[in-house]
């Protein structure tokens, strides 16, 4: 699994940063990219657009994470999440989609019902302060 969880001031450049970005997505078989970090590396603001080069890199199962806006599947489907929040803190909330999605998906869910967990963790997340919420009572 790969997210290219890009921030630009870890890399000499933006076209270092790509390179190494395209060789992870290669060997990747899942991709979890966010559109807001493959805007800032490759200007694309189009969920379709950052699967079809995930894709082609060889990442099949390519789930582009929306924010709010939910998540866009392989099959082009969009999944939104449960219920709309007022969020205490979104940080983490990637990471958290991440955990969600990988666990559904090793358990054996689909693409969609994987999405559905990772909203849930996500969701569970952001209503909390810090990117690891202390574990509820």
């Amino acid at each position: 699994m790969f997210d290219g969880n890009y921030r630009a001031r870890l890399w000499n450049d933006i076209a270092e940063a790509r390179q190494v970005r395209d060789a992870a997505i290669a060997v990747a078989t899942i991709g979890l990219p966010t559109i807001e970090d493959e805007t800032a590396l490759s200007g694309d603001r189009d969920a379709g657009a950052v699967a079809a080069h995930w894709q082609s890199m060889g990442c099949a199962e390519t789930v582009v994470k929306l924010g709010a806006g939910g998540c866009r599947l392989p099959d082009g489907r969009v999944i939104a999440p449960a219920a709309v929040l007022a969020p205490v803190d979104t940080s983490g909330a990637g990471d958290a989609f991440n955990a969600g999605y990988l666990a559904a998906r090793i358990d054996g869910a689909d693409c969609a019902d994987a999405a559905r967990a990772g909203h849930a963790l996500a969701g569970w997340t952001i209503m909390r302060p810090g990117a690891i919420p202390a574990r509820a009572p």
